[in-house]
């Protein structure tokens, strides 16, 4: 055998452990890819079916379940009917359940500047706009023409442990990621009335409707996409009816 013959085979070996090398870790990168697949999805469905079993579920029972529950969300024409928690920060929540489990999916949560029963100026709640449209993914509805012209489709409705709120939804558009639409303070009538008018003018929608500097605004935030663009839901209220407890 010639030495022009050792190094060929020598190079042939090399190729194919760098190919099963290769192979191997696809393999294990599949394996991977597929088990968080199905443990997503097992996780989603046992969320999803605790979800269906707790609507119409008082927030006092609720908050046995988690006491950062603070509020349920219904919104007309969407799948948006969940339990609202409020965490400590912004973050807790983007990946954890409404029953405090580690979720990819999140929890419907409320800024943690924010409190429903003594509202801000601006009250911001957050979703995940998930691509099966659970969380905050149906508020693509909101973007469509038909869903604008259904007029019974311009409520919001906010369930506490002493009130149910009805807001009125006067500004609908996307955005790409920024800080200003989640202001929640104020230092003057003056700074507010200016914030109003932006966001009002951003709709790309005409709903006719007045906002002042009296009204109390509530706002939803989720991810259109992943490349930070957001959609963004701005109502006033509109109505609220304590509940007697």
């Amino acid at each position: 055998m010639t030495l022009f013959e050792n190094n060929n085979t020598g190079g042939i070996m090399t190729r194919k452990r760098i190919w099963y090398l290769i192979f191997s870790l696809s393999l294990i990168c599949v394996l991977i890819f597929s088990y968080n697949i199905i443990d997503y999805a097992y996780k989603s469905k046992e969320e999803l079916k605790i979800l269906s079993e707790i609507k119409n579920t008082s927030i006092d029972k609720l908050k046995l379940m988690n006491n950062d529950i603070v509020g349920y969300i219904i919104v007309n024409d969407t799948n948006i009917n969940y339990p609202i928690v409020k965490g400590n920060d912004n973050n807790y929540y983007l990946n954890h359940s409404f029953l405090k489990k580690e979720s990819k999916r999140g929890s419907i949560f409320l800024d943690y500047r924010n409190d429903l029963n003594n509202l801000s100026r601006n009250n911001i709640i957050y979703g995940h706009g998930l691509t099966d449209n659970t969380m905050f993914g149906s508020l693509n509805n909101l973007l469509k023409k038909e869903w604008y012209n259904n007029k019974n489709n311009l409520y919001i409705k906010i369930i506490t442990d002493n009130s149910i709120k009805i807001f009125q939804i006067f500004s609908v558009y996307t955005i790409n990621k920024e800080s200003y639409y989640i202001k929640t303070y104020f230092s003057n009538n003056k700074y507010f009335k200016q914030f109003l008018k932006t966001i009002t003018r951003r709709s790309i929608f005409n709903f006719n409707s007045d906002v002042d500097v009296n009204d109390k605004i509530l706002t939803l935030s989720t991810c259109k996409n992943d490349f930070g663009s957001r959609i963004v839901v701005h109502s006033k209220l509109l109505s609220e009816k304590k509940i007697e407890l």
